[in-house]
């Protein structure tokens, strides 16, 4: 494994642990938002965990848009969760965010040089997340 896999596994961790918050955010109420929002929030950190593709630049592309997701669903329900869980939310979205776009980067710098078909749609894909990732911080700063 190189530095770069090893970056990667670190940023896509950063992820995770994104989740876990957001899943503790969500508490064990029975409330039918915190249990969509903490099964949506276990997926997502299950797509982070190391797999045996990690380090390919379909793993790359994968948690940087798992990431992204991760980072909206945060944003988008931390006004609506338990009193306690909306700070966990919104630790959610920053830590969620800043892996998509490190993610992004480290795709970006490693599929920039390639001109071919899949490298052109994975960069897309990158840059797609680093947009969502963005807009999940921006509906932070409006919602309050």
């Amino acid at each position: 494994m190189n530095a770069e896999d090893t970056g990667i596994m670190d940023a896509a961790a950063v992820g995770a642990l994104a989740a876990g918050l957001l899943v503790e955010a969500c508490g064990d109420g029975d409330d039918p938002l915190s249990g969509t929002v903490r099964g949506l929030g276990e997926d997502l950190g299950r797509a982070l965990r190391p797999s045996s593709g990690a380090g390919t630049a379909d793993a790359l592309v994968g948690a940087a848009l798992a990431c992204a997701d991760l980072a909206t669903l945060a944003a988008c329900n931390a006004a609506a969760l338990p009193a306690r869980g909306g700070p966990s939310a919104v630790a959610a979205t920053h830590l969620a965010a800043g892996a998509a776009r490190a993610l992004a980067a480290l795709g970006e710098a490693e599929l920039g040089a390639r001109d071919d078909a899949y490298a052109g749609n994975a960069l897309r894909d990158l840059r797609s997340a680093g947009w969502k990732a963005d807009l999940a911080v921006r509906q932070l700063g409006e919602a309050g």
